[in-house]
């Protein structure tokens, strides 16, 4: 710790917490540690080189994902598109229903949708 005078008290005091904390985290001052802790790390590094880590998959695990995503992508695919099949299906019944009490050719014809000369013969047969 530096010798800031304009530090918090409890930094700058020398108590007996503070010791104990310093000798904790104090770094070993025989120099063989670090070559020690340097030839672990990289022994640790050849070993795991050499061994499968847990997160390597092989290569049957990855084709097994391959072809899950493949299917999950096929069903899918095939349920948006019959989805969608159906929409198209209930859009264009609910355009070609004809309402509850009437017959088609009314219902055609109050849209307009048959010749003029056609809807005076169907009122004439319907007394519409």
């Amino acid at each position: 710790m530096s010798e800031n005078p304009l530090g918090p008290r409890i930094v700058r005091d020398e108590d007996e917490l503070t010791r104990e904390l310093r000798a904790i985290v104090a770094p070993p001052a025989d120099a063989s540690y670090w070559t020690t802790l340097e030839q672990r790390i990289l022994a640790r590094i050849e070993r795991g080189r050499e061994e499968r880590a847990w997160w390597v998959m092989s290569e049957r695990a990855y084709q097994f994902g391959l072809i899950a995503a493949g299917l999950t992508l096929i069903v899918a695919a095939s349920v948006f598109l019959r989805e969608r099949a159906l929409e198209r299906r209930m859009a264009i019944e609910s355009v070609i229903e004809t309402p509850a009490g009437r017959t088609a050719p009314q219902t055609f014809a109050r849209r307009g949708l048959v010749p003029p000369d056609a809807q005076a013969t169907l009122r004439a047969v319907t007394d519409h």
